[in-house]
C-alpha cells in the first residue's frame, strides 16, 4: 500500500511548492529544469548531508534494514519528501495494531469512511490527505484562531515556505538568470534587492464549503466543531499572511477579540469605469480586503502594503495610482503598513477609522474585550511558518 502522509507531515507538503520537490529529487536528474545537472547535483548532494529525512532513508537502505511498506514509500521518495518533512513524518494506518511508532514514522488510524475520497496521490507509493482532512487532523492541536490561519492559507492564494539554504540560492539565480519556472501556478515572491521570500502564490487549495462539508461527514469525531466554526469564520481567497492577520484583527466578532468589521471580501474585483481606467491603465482592480457599497456608505479598500513581488506578474499599480483610480468611482482607500497593526496604539486608530468609514460603531474597550483582543492578537501576530508550534 501507498505511504499516506497526514496531519502535520501532510500540511507541511502542501505547503512546498512542486518546483522545490522537483529540485530535490534525485531520480529526476534535470529533465525540464532550466539549471545543468552539475549545479543540481551539488544542491542535492549538499541537502542529502544537512537534511535529517534524506539521511534516515539512506542509512536504512545502505545497512538492509527492514522496512514496512509505508517506510518504504517514504524513503523511495526522501529526496522529495526531505524539504518539507522532519523526523517523525505523520503517516495513516490501517488499525490500532499498526500503530507503532519509531525514529521514521508517527503513524495516525483514520476510519476508512473519512479518508475515502481525501487521500491525493503524490509520487509512487506515496500519498498524502487532502487539504481539508489535513485541517481536521489538525483541529483539535490548534487554537482556533492559529486553525482559521491555517485554513485563510488553504483557502487562499498563498503559501508559506522557506527552503533550505541550497534550494533558495538556486532558485534566486534562477529568478536573476533564465527565470524561475512556473509549476502547478506556483509562483515565488522576491523582496525590492531580489533575494527570495517566504510566500509563494499559487490556486487555492481548497474552500470553506470544502471544509464545512468535511467537517459535517465527521461529526462526533475530535476536531469536527473547531474545524467547523473555522470554515465558517474563514474568508477566502487572501494572497499573503498579512492580508489574513488584518482580516482576521478587524472582521472577527468581539467575543473571539476582534472589531466585528465582517463582509469583506479578500481580492474583491472591480471593475473600473471608462474614467477609472484612464487613471489606471488596466480595466479591473483587485482590493486587498474589500467592503461593498451599501445605501449610505461608500466601498471601502484596505490595502496591506507589502514590499513582495511575485516572480512573473506585472507591474502593480503605484498606490497613488490605485487610490485615484478607485476615489474616481467613489471607493474610499486606506493603506495599511504591518506596523501599523502590530502597534495596539495605531491598530486602535485603524479600527476607529474602519468604523467610520463603514459607518458602524467601534467596540466598546471594555476590560473584558481587551483581554480577548491581546489574546487574539498574540495567536495572530506570529510568523505563519509557526502556526503549527
Amino acid at each position: 500500500m501507498d505511504a499516506v502522509l497526514c496531519g502535520a507531515s501532510a500540511f507541511s507538503v502542501w505547503r512546498t511548492p512542486p518546483l522545490v520537490r522537483e529540485l530535490s529529487e534525485l531520480s529526476l536528474g534535470n529533465k525540464g529544469l532550466p539549471v545543468s545537472f552539475d549545479r543540481l547535483r551539488e544542491v542535492r548532494a549538499t541537502l542529502m548531508r544537512e537534511l535529517d529525512l534524506w539521511r534516515c532513508s539512506t542509512f536504512y537502505r545502505e545497512r538492509g534494514r527492514p522496512l514496512s511498506e509505508v517506510s518504504e514509500g517514504i524513503g523511495i521518495n526522501a529526496g522529495a519528501l526531505a524539504p518539507s518533512v522532519s523526523m517523525p513524518v505523520d503517516v495513516l494506518v490501517d488499525s490500532p495494531g499498526a500503530r507503532r511508532g519509531s525514529r521514521l514514522l508517527r503513524p495516525h488510524v483514520l476510519g476508512p469512511d473519512l479518508s475515502e475520497g481525501e487521500v491525493v496521490p503524490l509520487a509512487p507509493w506515496l500519498s498524502l490527505t487532502s487539504p481539508a482532512l489535513t485541517l481536521l487532523q489538525l483541529a483539535s492541536r490548534l487554537s482556533l484562531p492559529r486553525l482559521v490561519m491555517a485554513a485563510s492559507e488553504f483557502c487562499g492564494s498563498f503559501s508559506v515556505y522557506r527552503p533550505p539554504d541550497p534550494l533558495r540560492e538556486l532558485i534566486e539565480e534562477l529568478a536573476a538568470d533564465s527565470g524561475v519556472p512556473v509549476m502547478g501556478g506556483w509562483r515565488p515572491s522576491f523582496d525590492g534587492e531580489g533575494h527570495l521570500t517566504d510566500v509563494w502564490s499559487r490556486p487555492p487549495l481548497t474552500t470553506p464549503e470544502q471544509l464545512g462539508a468535511l467537517a459535517g461527514r465527521a461529526a462526533g469525531r475530535r476536531g469536527c466543531r473547531a474545524l467547523a466554526r473555522a470554515a465558517e469564520l474563514v474568508v477566502a481567497d487572501a494572497a499573503s499572511p498579512f492580508e489574513v492577520q488584518t482580516g482576521m484583527l478587524l472582521g472577527l466578532g468581539p467575543e473571539l477579540g476582534g472589531e466585528g468589521h465582517g463582509g469583506f471580501a479578500h481580492n474583491g474585483r472591480l471593475a473600473l469605469d471608462a474614467r477609472a481606467r484612464s487613471l489606471a491603465g488596466q480595466s479591473v482592480c483587485y482590493c486587498d480586503l474589500l467592503w461593498s457599497a451599501k445605501e449610505g456608505r461608500r466601498a471601502l479598500d484596505v490595502e496591506c502594503q507589502s514590499a513582495a513581488f511575485h516572480a512573473g506578474e506585472r507591474p502593480r499599480l503605484s498606490d497613488a495610482e490605485r487610490a485615484l483610480a478607485l476615489q474616481s468611482m467613489g471607493v474610499e482607500v486606506l493603506f495599511v503598513t504591518y506596523a501599523q497593526i502590530a502597534s495596539e496604539r495605531r491598530a486602535d486608530a485603524l479600527a476607529q477609522t474602519v468604523a467610520e468609514k463603514l459607518g458602524a460603531e467601534a467596540v466598546p474597550r471594555t476590560e473584558e474585550f481587551l483581554a480577548r483582543r491581546t489574546e487574539l492578537r498574540r495567536e495572530v501576530l506570529v510568523d505563519f511558518r509557526d502556526l503549527l508550534a
